[in-house]
C-alpha cells in the first residue's frame, strides 16, 4: 500500500549516510570500495560462498560472548527469510574455535538461520574490521549487487534496514548520493521559499544522473506541481511522461499510481484515476511476471474507480502468486474487496 514519501526525510537521510562515508576518508577499507574476499576456516552452517556480483550479501562479524551479538542473530535471520537466497545472503564471520562457533549456532538452530562461518587465522576480520578502523561487535558491511560496500554499522541501526532495503532494489549509490548531497539541500532551499524554476531545472539534473537511485524526486516532483505549484496540468501531463519514460522500473510506476489514487494531500476532484490506471497497468506488464505486489495495485486503482469485479480478480490472482510467508499482506484486501462485491450483489437483487 502507497506510503507518504517525504523527500526531506530521504534528504536527511541520505546527507547523513554520505557524511558517514566522508569521516572514513583515512581509512583503507570504506564505504564505496571494492568488497575484500573471505578467508574461511570452517563454514559452520550454509554452503561455502564467494561474494558474486548480482547478489548483496551482509558481512557481519559477531562472537558467541557478545550479548548485542545475540540481540542481532533473530533480526539477521528474519531479514535472510524475507528476501530470496539469489537476493540477499547474510554470512556471520567469528574469529573464535570453530568447536565453539559451531556448538552455540547448533543451539540456537533455526533461531539463527543464515550462513555463519569461522575466520581464517584472522584474515577476513583484517581485510574488513581493521581496514575499515571498526573496533566493536557486531559489526556490519552491506556489500551491494555490483561488488562494492555501501554500508558499514551496526545491524540493529535505524540505517541500517533501510539501506539495505535500498541496495537490493538497486536504489542506492553512495557515489552518486555524495556527489548531488549539495543538490539535495538546494532543492530543499528553493521548495521551502518557492523558487520554483530552480527547484523544477535541479530536481530534473539530478533525476537525469539516475532515476533508479532518484526516484524519489521523480514523485516529489508530481506531488509540487500538484499540491505546492497548484497545477494538476503539469502534474499530470509529468506522470504521462514518466509512464513513458520508465516502463523499465515498475515500482516507481506503481507508486505512482498509488499516490495519485491514495494521497490525502490530493483534492478527490483532482485525481485522474485514468492516469493512476494507465501507470498501474504498466507496472504489472512490464514487472517480473508473477509479481503480486504490482498486480494489488491495480486491484487497488481498480477498486478506487469503483471496478469492484476486477479489483477482486486481480487480487485473488495476487493473492495466490504470494509466497506463502507473504500471503497474510494480501488476505486483508481481499476480504475487503469481497466484502463490498458481496454488498453491492446483494443491494442489486443478483445472486
Amino acid at each position: 500500500m502507497f506510503k507518504q514519501i517525504s523527500l526531506a526525510a530521504i534528504a536527511i537521510t541520505m546527507l547523513a549516510w554520505c557524511q558517514s562515508a566522508s569521516a572514513q576518508m583515512g581509512q583503507r577499507l570504506k564505504v564505496g570500495d571494492p568488497a575484500p574476499g573471505l578467508s574461511i576456516e570452517e563454514w559452520v552452517k550454509g554452503d561455502e560462498t564467494t561474494l558474486e556480483n548480482g547478489t548483496t550479501y551482509v558481512v557481519e562479524f559477531w562472537a558467541t560472548w557478545c550479548g548485542p551479538c545475540k540481540k542481532s542473530i533473530p533480526h539477521l535471520t528474519e531479514l535472510q527469510q524475507q528476501y530470496e537466497p539469489d537476493q540477499l545472503r547474510i554470512i556471520g564471520v567469528s574469529t573464535e574455535e570453530a568447536d565453539v562457533v559451531s556448538q552455540f549456532v547448533r543451539r540456537q538452530g533455526r533461531k539463527m538461520d543464515y550462513t555463519v562461518a569461522v575466520d581464517k587465522r584472522q584474515a577476513t576480520s583484517r581485510a574488513w574490521m581493521k581496514a575499515a578502523g571498526q573496533n566493536g561487535i557486531p559489526t556490519a558491511f552491506i556489500v551491494g549487487p555490483e561488488g562494492t560496500v555501501q554500508f558499514i554499522g551496526h545491524p540493529l541501526s535505524p540505517d541500517f534496514d533501510d539501506a539495505l532495503e535500498k541496495i537490493i532494489d538497486g536504489r542506492y549509490n553512495q557515489k552518486l548520493m555524495s556527489q548531488v548531497a549539495g543538490h539535495l539541500e538546494a532543492i530543499e532551499k528553493h521548495r521551502k521559499y518557492k523558487n520554483w524554476q530552480q527547484y523544477d531545472d535541479i530536481t530534473a539534473e539530478v533525476i537525469q544522473r539516475d532515476p533508479r537511485i532518484f526516484y524519489f524526486l521523480v514523485l516529489d516532483r508530481f506531488k509540487v506541481f500538484m499540491n505546492e505549484q497548484k497545477d494538476p496540468a503539469k502534474a499530470y501531463e509529468y506522470a504521462r511522461e514518466v509512464i513513458e519514460s520508465y516502463p523499465d522500473d515498475p515500482e516507481l510506476l506503481s507508486w505512482l499510481a498509488e499516490m495519485i489514487a491514495f494521497d490525502p494531500e490530493i483534492p478527490d476532484a483532482q485525481r485522474n484515476l485514468d492516469i493512476a490506471l494507465a501507470a498501474a497497468t504498466a507496472a504489472r506488464v512490464n514487472g517480473r511476471p508473477n509479481d503480486p505486489r504490482f498486480v494489488q495495485t491495480e486491484a487497488l486503482v481498480r477498486f478506487s474507480r469503483g471496478e469492484i469485479d476486477e479489483a477482486v480478480a486481480l487480487q485473488e490472482k495476487a493473492y495466490f502468486m504470494a509466497p506463502p510467508r507473504k500471503k497474510a499482506e494480501y488476505q486483508p484486501k481481499l476480504r475487503e474487496f469481497r466484502k463490498k462485491q458481496q454488498e453491492l450483489k446483494a443491494s442489486s437483487g443478483t445472486d
